[in-house]
């Protein structure tokens, strides 16, 4: 989430600073009916005393969708010979397609040659291929501001680096 949620905000939000110091991450659950709630302080202070590597836990769901059948990504955009991917977008309805550029083993796999991220909306995250043309970036740049611009939770117009969302060593 932005790191102005805590400026902002006037609930006291458990959160991990992120290299790029414009974000934070923070903690959701979902409860029936797959409603989100972003974790509270006190259930934050539970969860560190009762279950220890929740944090890592937290991190391997990510990778499961709550939907059966929704994959690893949602959407793909590829080359006119389809040879090459422009982007993958995660928009998973679980509401969090942001948080799944926070898997960083798999998307390193999958672009070893390096690759950029969007974040246009907290529902949204975008990988972009560093092998991606010039003309192909004018239009995942184009792209990332019209959903920035129309989104319900705006986190980032600009394409930014996977560094910037390092998480820690376990």
């Amino acid at each position: 989430m932005p790191s102005s949620y805590l400026r902002e905000k006037t609930w006291d939000l458990p959160h991990h600073p992120l290299p790029n110091k414009n974000f934070i991450l923070t903690w959701v659950c979902f409860g029936t009916g797959a409603a989100m709630t972003y974790l509270t302080r006190a259930e934050h202070q539970a969860l560190e005393a009762t279950q220890p590597g929740w944090q890592r836990v937290a991190v391997e769901n990510l990778r499961h969708s709550l939907v059966e059948g929704e994959r690893f990504f949602t959407h793909a955009k590829l080359s006119d010979d389809a040879r090459r991917v422009i982007f993958l977008a995660f928009m998973h309805q679980d509401g969090i397609g942001s948080s799944r550029v926070l898997l960083a083993n798999e998307l390193r796999q999958a672009f070893p040659a390096g690759y950029a991220l969007a974040l246009p909306d907290r529902s949204c995250g975008l990988v972009i291929p560093r092998d991606a043309t010039a003309a192909e970036l004018v239009g995942v740049r184009a792209l990332v501001e019209t959903m920035h611009a129309g989104a319900t939770t705006p986190l980032s117009s600009a394409l930014l680096s996977p560094t910037d969302f390092a998480l820690p060593a376990p």
